[in-house]
């Protein structure tokens, strides 16, 4: 059982290495039982009881005369139960916020020239949305991880947002214990402020040093 265990952790770092290199995504075929085994130099059996524990999980599907495939729907488990793994360890919690605030600093930097008058609007939006849940009890999560994949999307880079949206996918839990610290919440949402001001200004220095700081006072 402990071996599976062990197999079953290395088949998803494997996984989410061919992923991170651009050779697998969501539908896409696993490498056979016996490539498996001979690439993590384990035997097929484990393999087997290991893809068997990812089936059951819906993050595989096997089909029968095709082989074994990553499952579309669950691809953003994947990211979940990977986090899982990774981000127990404190040099991968430290890699991850540091990854974070490069690619966002970038991306405001470049907003303040790029971003068009519906976006700003969708910021703001999202800020009067992410205050009223908040004065309704409830943490708003899914409005502050919104707003920034817009500010990511108003650098207008596509590859800056494609490599950012998995990091927030590792991080959703460190962000809601986050947002659930006392008085945290409030601090969020006038750094938000910050940035979108900042922004809006077309304040390349401001807007850097406002998310800067809303990230560095964020637990990832």
């Amino acid at each position: 059982m402990a071996q599976t265990s062990k197999v079953y952790v290395r088949i998803l770092q494997h996984i989410e290495e061919l992923i991170t290199a651009g050779e697998l995504k969501a539908g896409d075929k696993l490498p056979s039982e016996r490539d498996l085994a001979e690439q993590l130099g384990v035997g097929r059996s484990s393999v087997r009881e290991a893809l068997r524990a990812l089936e059951l999980l819906e993050l595989i599907e096997t089909r029968k005369g095709e082989g074994t495939f990553i499952q579309k729907a669950g691809s953003h488990r994947l990211a979940e139960i990977l986090a899982g793994f990774f981000l127990k360890d404190a040099k991968a919690r430290r890699d991850l916020a540091e990854t974070r605030k490069t690619l966002e600093a970038d991306a405001v930097r470049l907003a303040c020239t790029r971003a068009d008058e519906e976006q700003l609007e969708r910021l703001k939006f999202l800020l009067e949305q992410s205050k009223q849940r908040w004065s309704d009890g409830v943490i708003p999560v899914e409005e502050d991880i919104q707003f920034h994949k817009t500010l990511m999307q108003m650098s207008q880079n596509k590859l800056l947002l494609n490599i950012w949206r998995p990091l927030v996918e590792y991080s959703r839990a460190a962000l809601i214990e986050s947002l659930s610290r006392e008085g945290r919440m409030d601090h969020a949402w006038h750094e938000h402020e910050a940035v979108y001001q900042a922004i809006a200004a077309g304040d390349e220095k401001a807007a850097v040093k406002a998310i800067t700081l809303h990230l560095d006072n964020s637990i990832f």
